[in-house]
């Protein structure tokens, strides 16, 4: 793609506009809202999350194998294309961005997805396409209206691990290391969601989930 020409064709017809030299010694400042980054790039600079008047940002056909968690500072996004990347995970930030409207994550390397991306309620479109997904999600997203359903599905399933979460930390702050001596926890009939119930059920499953849910924690 030449850098001399004044208007570019992007993926799907996308166009946008390159300044002249001339134009940014003068000062003139970028009406862009717009970004498309592309060239097999593995890592994304720092500075990128700086542009936080971007409404659409195009990172597909890259080789991208992670995705900082500084995305949550493009908080005006509408589009984001993540396509055609070596993604194995996603970062929980992502559901901060609530403005989204179109999520692609095409042809990654996905087996689940936080269960933050519930909080996105604009959502309109999830492109899921040729992800390994787990079979639960998988089969809800093939479903009718598949974005609502799969976003419901998330945010449910946030709501309750939060919740345990929170009920941890308020002990765990209030009596440092309270619980963990703790040799029974009780949960049978609540919903739980589908990582914490199996951790639950697993031999040994009161201190496996006590450390899980200690780990994610400090994981944030």
């Amino acid at each position: 793609m030449s850098r001399n020409k004044d208007k570019h064709e992007g993926a799907n017809n996308r166009s946008y506009h390159i300044m002249s030299e001339a134009e940014r010694a003068s000062g003139r400042r970028g009406g862009w809202t717009s970004l498309e980054v592309t060239g097999g790039v593995r890592a994304l600079a720092p500075q990128l999350f700086q542009l936080t008047h971007l409404t659409a940002l195009y990172l597909n056909d890259n080789s991208l194998q992670r995705i900082p968690p500084d995305i949550n500072l493009l908080v005006n996004l509408h589009q984001l294309d993540i396509s055609n990347n070596k993604l194995r995970s996603l970062p929980a930030e992502l559901g901060d961005l609530i403005q989204l409207r179109e999520l692609l994550l095409h042809n990654n390397y996905l087996r689940v997805l936080p269960y933050e991306l519930g909080k996105l309620f604009h959502l309109q479109m999830l492109g899921l396409q040729g992800n390994p997904l787990g079979k639960e999600m998988l089969s809800i997203y093939n479903d009718s209206n598949g974005t609502t359903k799969l976003r419901t599905y998330m945010l449910d399933n946030l709501q309750v691990d939060s919740l345990a979460l929170n009920l941890f930390l308020k002990h765990a702050s209030s009596e440092p290391g309270q619980l963990f001596h703790l040799q029974m926890l009780g949960l049978q009939g609540n919903p739980l969601g589908k990582e914490m119930l199996s951790i639950y059920n697993d031999s040994n499953g009161t201190t496996k989930l006590r450390t899980y849910i200690y780990a994610r924690q400090f994981a944030r």
